[in-house]
């Protein structure tokens, strides 16, 4: 694959080992490794930014010495014309002044092209690892001696299969490539591995089209289309559009389902599918670099190619294009499905209905069977008064129980029902009741549950237990919980079916006021800790402004000379393009802390957040003279979460420490983060502190809301940082350490995918 590499950026970052430099001593400090990272993309590639961001943490957090990533586009979306002898030229000033790199990393094909052409120029001795590149492109240029890959394979004919398997009407398929580089290279190509569907399908390719006239076209498509996003980049135009934005208008316009290839557009918008999985070529890529940079020869290192993995799927846009579960391929794993009252509740329903389900039913067992043994008695008599009278009795047990109770025989096909349970359903108390008609009471959305549920009771054990929703005659909505068994012959064919029904709709209502309850608590909780690190932050902010300010003094400076030194106005753009990009960091990470956020669960590296949040607290506690050491072990698996209120958590647990270790000597000012396996399915992370400890009889007291040991403390953080991490299935506690100072731990459960691996 020939490129045309363009270099428009240029990025110089310490990921770790920053403040231990700044900080420096006359102590001998750890040599640090120099890795020159050559992109192919600018921002807004969104594969290669989510790379780019997981390789710096990775390489930062577990190499053990200070790693420094140097960053250049050589892609086609740079300084458009730039003749390839000056990227090489400037590639070349970059280190000047600096000991050559230890290893060069690539991203994608372009980047890898750029690398290989001018090895010799550039530096030639240096081992060269080439991430992100198709398994097609190493066929046709072999490794060398001094190099590896990291290579994807693709599966593009396996798309349109699965697109079919989903949506077997499908005609035509809308494809997005952009009109770029890129999109010039893949469209042949794919067209090349389409062939065998020429007599089936209708492909469209977006090369010759501006944005508005691609989204104009999706939002008319047939009925029986469907949608491929490969990637962008740039229109026929020439305006050049981040994914982000293009898979949102996408979303947003299309009236055709949206299918793409790589992992992290899961979410975006994509129905989902055989993906591949950008953490894993991520974990492959840090694996190797740290090997290299360990001394391991290039071609020691041999990586498989990584191929799409299990195909998993975004339940919302299932639900969207109506394609039932029942279609997708075995093993499919479905994501942001919204959790039902079970779920969520499960312990507080169960202790709440549990002991009432299984008396109710026990009532009704008993109750049926003297109904059973009164109606032979009455039929032998030929009279039925005893018979209303037995189901009289049976009526008014169930409404002292606010019960409504059922029973359905499955022989004769006979429904009986006691009057409260047809009020709750909306029946009349004399009209004739058959499944059908229950059927269509239920609320659409959940009458396919209900049926599944129950048919799944009668192949298993007969027991069954489900919330739904019902829809009156005047159209009200009400939830019911429902729990039933079912009764089996000696042959094992179910024969009778008995439930009882409560009315749970203010319970509903209650539970979902107090979920948004604790959302605004912890929102304000959020924005309390942000005010308590305000002034750190804005001295973090106000160093990059400033130098911005020097270096844009120094340009115009040096731009009313005579002959401009035209260098060293490069070298101040360069760094005022920098010190902006680490001001709108800082920036960032503020608001989404402080945006109002209701729980989204998402697969998460506790690494990264914990990062995230490092980095945030760094400025304050450096201001405070507090060491904040980070340990996380290099094999965590991970987890599902919420990344900001488990931000929230970290932050209110370290702003805890360091105000208590406030009253300690400077050089025993010590808060340090830990994360580890704890166990075969949890995660636990810890935050201890050198500060007093907590006395043994306040530690049962530390949560209780409005109890805390700082004089202008409120005492609602800790008891918020406890009921988020149990809405997450963890547990956070106390304890004090055996030397000075305490501990603060919580565990997470690890993501379903990984514990099954």
């Amino acid at each position: 694959m020939k490129a045309r590499p363009i270099c428009r950026r240029f990025q110089c970052a310490a990921v770790a080992g920053l403040l231990a430099l700044a900080a420096a001593s006359s102590e001998a400090q750890p040599a640090v490794r120099h890795v020159l990272l050559l992109q192919s993309f600018d921002r807004g590639n969104m594969t290669d930014d989510y790379t780019t961001a997981n390789l710096r943490v990775d390489l930062g957090q577990r190499i053990g010495q200070a790693v420094n990533v140097v960053e250049i586009v050589v892609g086609p979306t740079g300084f458009v014309g730039a003749p390839e002898h000056a990227i090489v030229d400037y590639i070349r000033s970059a280190f000047a002044d600096r000991p050559k790199p230890d290893l060069i990393v690539t991203l994608a094909g372009p980047a890898a092209a750029f690398a290989r052409k001018y090895r010799q120029q550039l530096f030639p001795d240096v081992p060269l690892l080439l991430a992100s590149v198709n398994q097609q492109y190493l066929r046709d240029a072999p490794l060398g001696d001094n190099e590896t890959a990291v290579a994807v394979a693709n599966d593009f004919p396996g798309v349109i299969d699965l697109i079919l398997e989903l949506l077997p009407q499908t005609k035509q398929v809308f494809v997005v490539v952009g009109s770029g580089q890129s999109g010039t290279f893949w469209s042949p190509e794919l067209q090349t591995r389409f062939t065998r569907f020429q007599d089936r399908l209708t492909f469209i390719w977006s090369g010759g089209l501006s944005l508005t006239e691609i989204l104009r076209q999706c939002a008319s498509l047939p009925r029986d289309s469907a949608i491929l996003y490969f990637t962008f980049g740039t229109d026929a135009r020439g305006g050049v559009y981040a994914d982000a934005r293009v898979l949102a208008d996408l979303h947003a316009a299309a009236n055709a389902p949206l299918f793409g290839l790589h992992s992290v557009m899961l979410g975006s918008g994509i129905v989902g599918g055989k993906l591949i999985d950008i953490d894993e070529v991520n974990r492959s890529t840090a694996d190797a670099a740290i090997r290299i940079l360990a001394g391991a020869p290039p071609r020691s290192v041999i990586v498989p190619p990584q191929l799409p993995g299990h195909p998993v799927f975004d339940w919302r846009e299932l639900q969207r294009w109506g394609i039932p579960e029942s279609r997708l391929p075995a093993g499919s794993v479905v994501r942001y499905r919204d959790p039902s009252l079970w779920q969520q509740h499960r312990g507080t329903v169960l202790s709440a209905v549990g002991v009432l389900a299984l008396q109710s039913l026990l009532i009704v067992g008993l109750l049926y069977q003297r109904r059973a043994r009164r109606r032979a008695e009455i039929e032998s008599r030929g009279s039925e008064a005893e018979l209303r009278e037995s189901e009289e009795r049976l009526r008014l047990a169930a409404e002292a129980a606010q019960l409504g109770i059922w029973i359905r025989d499955l022989r004769r096909n006979d429904i009986w029902a006691t009057d409260s349970w047809r009020a709750l359903f909306g029946f009349a108390k004399l009209e004739r009741l058959d499944l059908d008609s229950i059927l269509r009471r239920l609320h659409p959305d959940d009458r396919e549950t209900v049926q599944s549920t129950l048919a799944r009771a009668l192949e298993g054990d007969g027991r069954y237990e489900m919330d739904h929703r019902v829809v009156l005659p005047g159209g009200q909505i009400r939830w019911i919980a429902s729990r039933g068994r079912a009764q089996f012959d000696g042959a094992g064919t179910p024969i009778l079916v008995r439930e009882v029904s409560l009315d749970v709709t203010e319970r509903r209502k209650t539970e979902r006021e107090a979920q948004l309850l604790r959302q605004e608590v912890a929102h304000v909780g959020r924005v309390s800790m942000m005010g308590q690190l305000a002034s750190a932050l804005a001295h973090e902010i106000n160093q990059p402004l400033g130098a911005i300010l020097r270096n844009a003094e120094a340009a115009e400076l040096f731009m009313q000379s005579a002959s401009p030194d035209l260098d060293e106005i490069r070298a101040s753009l360069a760094d005022i393009i920098k010190n902006d990009q680490r001001a709108g960091a800082v920036i960032d990470r503020m608001r989404a802390l402080l945006k109002r956020h209701e729980l989204e669960v998402i697969r998460l590296d506790v690494g990264d957040v914990i990062g995230d949040v490092v980095t945030l607290m760094r400025a304050d506690a450096v201001s405070r003279h507090v060491k904040l050491d980070v340990d996380i072990a290099g094999d965590l698996p991970p987890v599902r979460g919420d990344r900001v209120h488990l931000q929230q958590v970290l932050l209110n647990l370290v702003l805890n420490g360091m105000d208590a270790v406030n009253e300690a000597n400077q050089e025993e000012r010590r808060v340090r983060v830990t994360a580890r396996p704890g166990g075969s399915r949890i995660v636990e992370v810890a935050v201890g502190d050198t500060g007093p400890g907590i006395p043994a009889d306040r530690l049962a007291s530390v949560f209780d809301p409005f109890f805390s040991t700082k004089p202008n403390g409120m005492g609602m953080g800790l008891p918020i940082s406890r009921t988020i991490v149990e809405a997450h299935g963890g547990q956070l506690w106390a304890e004090t350490n055996h030397g000075d100072g305490a501990t603060f731990r919580f565990t997470l459960p690890i993501a379903e995918e990984a514990a099954a691996e």
